[in-house]
Order: C-alpha cells, then structure tokens, then sequence
C-alpha cells in the first residue's frame, strides 16, 4: 500500500503572512477533501468485493493501492503542464491527484469492476481512458475512470474527483518496470530496454488473454458440474 502524505507535509520556511496562512489553509482543505474522497471509494471497492465474493465464491479485487500527490509533485505538474496554480481550479485541470489503483487477476475481472462502480448511484463517471483495448505506444495497459465521488463537508456535500486504474496483476507487474525506468535516467542503452519492454507488454497482454481464457474453461466445468449434481 502506498503511503498517503499528512495534511501538514508542506514545505517548510512559508512566509508568515494572511495571504499565504489563507492559501495553506486553503489547500489543506482541498487535501482533507482528497483523502476523504479516497476513502470514501476505498471503502466502497472493498465493499463490493465482499459482495461479489458472497455471490461468487471468490474475490474481485486482488489488492488496492491508494496515493495523494505530495505538495511537490502537484507543482512540478503544474509548471511542466503550464496549468494555473489556482487552488479553486486545480480540481478541475488535474485529475490524478488522488487516485487508487485496483489490482485484479483476469482482464475479464477488470469489467466487472468496471460496471459495479458504475452502478453506483452517488459516483459519476466523468472519463474514460481504455488503455487496455488500445494500449499506449510504449505497450501500456491499463484501464483509468475518472470518477466524482461525494464528500459530505460541514457546509454539505462536495462532488471530489478521484483517478482510478483498474489493471491486471501481470500489467502492474509491468508497469512498475516501466515506470522505474522511466525515472532511472542514467541507465545505459535504455532505447534498447524500451523496445525489450515493448516486445514483454506483447507477451504479457498473450499471457493475460490466455489466463482468462482457462479460468474461463475452469469455471464453466465447475458451474456445469454443481448445476448436474442439482438436478439428480
């Protein structure tokens, strides 16, 4: 699980003025909103995990991964994206800073989350990026909702924005190489890893389709089994 930051993890030595305490406060404010939020569909995942185990006989959801971007992380976004550092309208140019990634085992499973969230009748999907069915060039897979989830503040209820990815344990396997390449600079022939990675996303996404398809077979022997051993 990855470690969510404190509210008060803010760089030090701020000016110590009304305007700025305004504006930590501010931000404070839009973090707790975050980690609520998170939560909030944290708790929701896990719940309908439970729900389909009861009904299936095994679980949905392999593992959860939770993460707020640090105060240095939203920055850099901001000035490698050229975005407006404006705390009323953050929210609504930057999408990822909470998120939570599910880990499932079958790409089919990856649906099946996919349609129980968007049951939900107090979660919104505001966006979706399928980077299973049509993968990033780099041999990505992935599937991204942008969700608004309710926060029930003292002044009422607030709609907070949360990225969600929903991928298979083999593409989070290779994702977590990729993405430590992508931030290993000084390693040597990495137009060579690139392409290597590349080659292994084919042979992961072979692997998965694979997978489901006996898991598939598996459970269909199963279902005809326990259906013949009720009608004797």
């Amino acid at each position: 699980m990855v470690r969510v930051r404190s509210q008060d993890d803010l760089p030090a030595n701020l000016p110590n003025n009304p305007a700025t305490l305004e504006a930590i406060d501010q931000f404070r404010q839009m973090m707790l909103n975050y980690r609520s939020a998170m939560r909030v569909l944290q708790t929701k995942i896990e719940y309908l995990d439970q729900e389909y185990k009861i009904q299936n006989g095994h679980s949905l959801v392999d593992s959860l991964q939770t993460r707020i971007k640090s105060p240095e992380s939203i920055v850099e976004k901001v000035q490698r994206k050229h975005l407006d550092f404006n705390l009323n309208t953050l929210p609504q140019e930057m999408h990822d800073i909470a998120g939570i990634r599910v880990i499932v085992r079958f790409e089919d499973d990856i649906t099946a989350v996919e349609h129980r969230l968007a049951k939900q009748p107090d979660v919104r999907i505001l966006k979706r990026k399928d980077y299973v069915t049509h993968p990033k060039p780099n041999g990505y897979r992935s599937l991204h909702l942008i969700l608004a989830v309710p926060v029930y503040l003292a002044a009422g209820k607030k709609e907070v924005i949360v990225e969600v990815q929903i991928r298979t344990i083999a593409m989070n396997f290779w994702a977590s190489l990729e993405h430590e390449l992508n931030y290993k600079k000084q390693i040597s022939h990495q137009a060579e890893l690139r392409q290597e990675l590349l080659r292994k996303a084919d042979m992961v996404h072979q692997l998965d389709h694979d997978m489901n398809a006996i898991k598939n077979q598996i459970r269909a022997e199963s279902n005809r089994n326990v259906n013949g051993s009720e009608t004797d």
